[in-house]
């Protein structure tokens, strides 16, 4: 399983953050991060706050990392490339 460019995997999760400018964007990254775990019934772990976003990805069905976390990250890589 290839890890996405930016992740890493921490404690058995995979793991990123991602600085913004300010508060509102940080929020606004976390509202788009939503819609798509909602498209997919996939939701991650979703920490933030004044220009940070710390995203967690784990299935915990399985206990463990799978496809589903590392498609997740990838569309979450390609919502920043846009």
């Amino acid at each position: 399983m290839d890890i996405p460019t930016g992740w890493a995997m921490v404690e058995e999760r995979l793991m990123r953050e991602f600085e913004f400018a300010d508060f509102d964007r940080a929020k606004e990254f976390v509202d788009e991060i939503s819609s798509y775990a909602k498209e997919v019934n996939h939701h991650p772990e979703l920490h933030f706050g004044w220009g940070y976003v710390i995203v967690e990805l784990f299935t915990h069905d399985e206990a463990k990392v799978t496809e589903k976390d590392i498609d997740l990250a990838q569309r979450i890589n390609a919502s920043m490339e846009a």
